[in-house]
């Protein structure tokens, strides 16, 4: 079932982590932190540039949670679209591009149907990032649309739209292999 995540109890945590209380912050932070770190593996393709990056972003969000909306229910959006936005920074320093290690992707479980999610896994790198995290968002992550169009800036009639014409564009792939959303 695809339904929010939060609690009624988050609202308030949240309000008083706007308000400066370090330990409310770290209550709503604390159950982000693997989201966040599985959404930045998937767009580092590295373990410790993803964990450095959801580091720096945490650190971020504590600094700019004060500047959240008043009856925000939810910190997962926020902090994820903060997460995606650290990766991109990270993506986009010289050095980054320059020593690039090839990736080595883990082997799979046995008796898994090793040629068609290679061909599914290659699909999904070959898709922009944008899309790749939407995937991860919506398949790993098993968030609604409501809270992927916040991630990514768009309303959630468009992240389904998007999710559609994507998988509609994987459906060859999808049709002989499963999604995999572990390795991170």
């Amino acid at each position: 079932m695809r339904g929010s995540m939060s609690n009624p109890d988050d609202a308030g945590l949240v309000e008083a982590a706007r308000q400066g209380d370090r330990r409310a912050f770290e209550l709503l932070l604390t159950p982000l932190i693997q989201p966040a770190y599985r959404v930045a593996f998937r767009m580092l393709g590295d373990r410790d540039e993803a964990d450095d990056a959801v580091q720096e972003a945490a650190l971020h969000a504590w600094t700019a949670v004060g500047r959240l909306r008043s009856g925000t229910p939810s910190l997962r959006p926020w902090f994820l679209k903060v997460v995606i936005n650290q990766c991109r920074s990270t993506r986009r320093r010289r050095w980054w591009r320059v020593l690039r290690l090839p990736h080595v992707p883990e082997s799979a479980t046995a008796g898994a149907d090793l040629d068609g999610a290679w061909d599914l896994r290659r699909a999904v790198e070959r898709l922009p990032h944008g899309q790749q995290v939407l995937l991860h968002l919506y398949f790993c992550l098993d968030l609604p649309f409501d809270e992927i169009g916040q991630v990514l800036g768009i309303s959630p009639a468009a992240a389904k739209a998007r999710l559609y014409r994507i998988t509609r564009r994987l459906r060859p792939e999808l049709e002989t292999s499963e999604v995999h959303c572990d390795g991170a």
